[in-house]
């Protein structure tokens, strides 16, 4: 799979592009909104591939796209309210704290934008500019190197990874590094915040305790291979699983583990993990499927089958758990074919309400739907790979 880069342009440089111009290439499908469940509404197209997860901030939807460019389009009008330009594709969610619009991108910054405008406030290096991806693909060493870690900002202070293997803590006002922790891989996990301990995972295959206000290292625990995902919260415990085919429960204060969730098909765990209630989801890789857990035992309540890869993390909104599914050809198992799409599933049963299946694409990865989606009171949005802004009735 081959990410698409704009150039011509001296990188790494923030621009600010007029609604206009881009609304001139874009294009804009829409349907009646009385519809069933998980009819389209609109959809929009935009200029390149979408993985990055959807921000929805008071009517205006904020994402990242793989040619740099990260894009405010209000859902109201499907009209693009500033677009900022960066040098290499953005995969990191955008936090939106106060004015401000925080992400990072490949060409190695972490910019801080004006939410009203895009226009940039500052930027940080985060020392990865010299990093190259490692796509999903056929050929070795597959890597699938395809996440970024996103900005978490707690008391004043944004918390990020980078693929210097360094977990930085930035000032969100003057955009000042406070403190920076080195592990021993690259960092795509995005850190969580709880207690004044930051928590994330690291390619080196350790989960990582951090002192928030110092950035001492309070413990770290090998899970046995390389994290991709990033970890969750819930009741003590910080939930994260890895490449070891593993979901973790480890006790947020002292590492130790509460319970383990094993795959014996050895899939590997890229997904995030979210909780609703007492009930832990989670998607999978090559076990093609959908689990819910128990938060405090790790026991199995139902699987859904998803018929792809469920790299993303799920969103759990009013009885519905939504998640994707990418595609790939060929496929490294004969005879399984790869489905892909978005899946709206009962979060009490497992059961499917609907389901949409994006355009095909070309190329090893095919189609489907990584980012995690944006609920709003009635409507969902969704970004396929291939580039697409999905709206669809809730």
């Amino acid at each position: 799979m081959k990410g698409t880069t704009k150039t011509g342009i001296t990188l790494p440089v923030l621009a600010l592009l007029s609604a206009l111009a881009l609304a001139s290439c874009a294009h804009f499908h829409s349907t009646p909104s009385d519809e069933a469940p998980g009819t389209s509404l609109w959809a929009y197209q935009t200029a390149a591939e979408l993985w990055a997860p959807l921000t929805l901030h008071e009517g205006i939807l904020l994402f990242g796209s793989d040619d740099g460019t990260v894009t405010a389009l209000d859902v109201a009008s499907q009209r693009v309210r500033w677009s900022a330009i960066t040098g290499g594709r953005v995969r990191s969610t955008v936090a939106v704290v106060g004015e401000s619009a925080y992400f990072a991108s490949d060409d190695g910054y972490l910019y801080a934008v004006g939410l009203a405008d895009g226009q940039r406030r500052w930027r940080f290096d985060l020392g990865s500019r010299e990093m190259q991806r490692m796509l999903p693909s056929l050929d070795p060493p597959y890597d699938y190197d395809y996440l970024m870690s996103s900005p978490t900002v707690a008391a004043g202070v944004l918390y990020v990874g980078s693929a210097d293997g360094h977990l930085y803590a930035i000032d969100t006002d003057s955009g000042q590094q406070r403190w920076r922790f080195k592990t021993g891989g690259k960092i795509r996990s995005t850190p969580i915040v709880a207690q004044n301990r930051v928590h994330f995972g690291s390619w080196d295959g350790h989960v990582y305790a951090l002192d928030a206000g110092t950035g001492s290292q309070l413990w770290r625990f090998d899970t046995g291979s390389i994290i991709q995902g990033s970890p969750a919260m819930a009741g003590g415990n910080v939930i994260i699983g890895s490449r070891s085919a593993r979901i973790f429960a480890l006790d947020a204060a002292t590492g130790s583990v509460a319970w383990t969730y094993v795959f014996t098909d050895g899939s590997w765990v890229e997904s995030s993990p979210v909780l609703d209630g007492s009930t832990l989801y989670i998607g999978t890789s090559d076990a093609l499927k959908l689990v819910a857990l128990d938060v405090n035992s790790g026991d199995l309540k139902w699987h859904f089958e998803t018929g792809g890869w469920s790299w993303g993390a799920p969103v759990v909104a009013k009885g519905t758990v939504y998640i994707g599914g990418i595609s790939a050809s060929p496929y490294y198992f004969e005879g399984v074919d790869l489905i892909r799409g978005l899946y709206a599933v009962d979060a009490a049963t497992g059961l499917e309400r609907w389901r949409m299946q994006p355009a095909v694409m070309s190329g090893y990865v095919t189609g489907g739907v990584f980012a995690s989606v944006a609920v709003d009171d009635d409507v969902i949005y969704a970004a396929s790979i291939d580039g697409m802004i999905h709206a669809l009735r809730r």
